[in-house]
């Protein structure tokens, strides 16, 4: 399988697996609100958010080390079982330090949901870690297949507990429990683990490798949560919570490019580290930002050409001053893209200090515009930082990478991107039905003419699976 079928087919099988929990959270959503009374939901969404907050400081990342590590011994057998059992081991030991020191606050502080909370982080932090250990030893399936089986107990157990039995935010937590506690059965079997555990192989020299790669991943992982939240905390400091809410109507429409490419993102880390060293990474790495940077410029396209065509019947009026911002945080979702794929370059050569540099150079440059021109420009000033602060995430990592790759932008790819984006963006703004519909046009051209070797070689892919499928199953 050459680099760039191979990067498609990781891309398509993780897809499926991520389309699946956002389809079932979206599927929860209705339950949630027509069975759960409105502080009782307000509670269980606050723990969620900070659970998922905590686990990766818990997990010490410890999920992106052995992902990246197994990656390097996939066909080493031995080296396998060194890396996974010191892993696991790690991990132990860090959920008894947190299930210690949760207990001994818990004598002192008393709150709702007490035992479901710690029940929910440790299945949900191993979880995380074994989900990426399946990724590392390259069965990409059994993660996809994980995250479908996790999704769907969620909604049945849910149904059961929620609705008929009627158990509120009680029901909810031990759903979401139970849910990962199967998903960490069902990877445990599938990848075979238990012949990867031999705690003979413990070793405090892995350990500190392991940590020395994870641990710079936890101020990246905050920093671009500093990114991302605020924004929406100075809005509502220093404008109105009705702004923050105009300004998370935008951020939604935008977010669009964020879920897919965090599906690319996970899928490219994997070939990015598998290619590192290859004779041809240059082209190949160049090859992939290039048809990345036209996919990507061109959903941002399409999705500024709909949302005036889709904004009364999917939002209302009442939010139409966010339509002003979306062309602004999409252009910053571009620059997060190519920032991203650079980043991939960093995790092939395991320099996630360096990836938590430039993030936080970027939370540092985030903040300091948003405290300047808030008072000023209002919610231009939150769009107006993150595009900044994105942008010097892709600026640092494209110099720094020289060292390492040397990545050639496509001229004509830059040049049509430029050209198509501030086409759609003036005659977004204009925003009369002649100019939507000249919008459309040329957007839909666009989309087809620059792509359509990328539209031909999926389409030749899917067809060749087809018809291979035929021919496997007649013989």
């Amino acid at each position: 399988m050459n680099n760039q079928k191979e990067l498609l087919v990781n891309t398509i099988i993780i897809f499926v697996g991520r389309f699946c929990t956002q389809f079932i959270s979206f599927l929860l959503l209705p339950i949630y609100t027509s069975y759960l009374i409105t502080s009782d939901y307000g509670v269980i969404d606050l723990i969620q958010t900070y659970i998922s907050l905590f686990i990766p400081i818990i997990a010490l990342r410890l999920d992106s080390s052995v992902f990246r590590f197994l990656i390097d011994e996939r066909k080493n057998e031995n080296n396998k079982i060194d890396i996974i059992t010191n892993s696991l081991v790690s991990l132990i030991l860090q959920t008894v330090i947190f299930s210690v020191l949760y207990l001994i606050i818990g004598i002192f502080i008393k709150f709702e949901y007490y035992w479901l909370i710690i029940f929910n982080i440790l299945f949900m932090t191993l979880s995380s870690v074994l989900l990426q250990v399946s990724r590392g030893m390259g069965d990409n399936i059994g993660y996809s297949l994980t995250c479908c089986v996790t999704g769907f107990l969620t909604i049945i157990l849910n149904i059961v507990l929620v609705i008929i039995l009627k158990l509120g935010g009680q029901g909810v937590l031990i759903s979401s429990g139970i849910a990962n506690l199967v998903g960490c059965i069902t990877l445990f079997f599938r990848n075979k683990l238990y012949k990867y555990i031999k705690f003979e192989s413990v070793s405090k020299t892995r350990i500190k490798e392991l940590l020395k790669y994870s641990l710079p991943m936890i101020p990246d992982g905050l920093s671009w949560w500093i990114i991302n939240v605020s924004d929406r905390t100075f809005i509502s400091i220093f404008v109105n919570t009705a702004a923050n809410g105009i300004y998370a109507v935008s951020s939604k429409f935008s977010n669009i490019l964020s879920s897919f490419f965090s599906v690319i993102n996970m899928s490219w880390q994997e070939s990015a580290s598998l290619h590192i060293n290859d004779e041809n990474r240059d082209s190949f790495f160049s090859k992939t930002i290039n048809n990345i940077l036209s996919i990507f410029v061109t959903l941002c396209v399409v999705i500024m050409v709909c949302i005036p065509l889709a904004f009364d019947l999917l939002i209302g009026k009442s939010y139409y001053d966010a339509l002003t911002y979306i062309p602004i945080l999409l252009l910053s979702n571009i620059f997060n893209v190519l920032g991203g794929m650079f980043g991939g370059i960093y995790i092939s050569k395991k320099l996630t200090k360096s990836v938590a540099r430039t993030t936080i150079v970027a939370a540092l440059v985030n903040l300091i515009l948003n405290l300047i021109l808030i008072k000023w420009i209002g919610l231009f000033a939150a769009a107006l930082s993150t595009v900044v602060a994105y942008f010097v995430v892709f600026i640092y990592r494209f110099l720094d990478s020289k060292k390492y790759v040397k990545i050639k932008f496509d001229k004509n790819v830059v040049f049509k991107s430029i050209l198509i984006f501030v086409f759609s963006t003036i005659l977004y703004y204009i925003n009369n039905f002649f100019t939507n519909i000249i919008n459309f046009i040329v957007v839909a051209i666009f989309a087809f003419v620059v792509n359509r070797v990328n539209i031909k070689y999926v389409f030749g892919l899917v067809k060749n699976k087809v018809f291979s499928g035929k021919n496997n199953r007649g013989n």
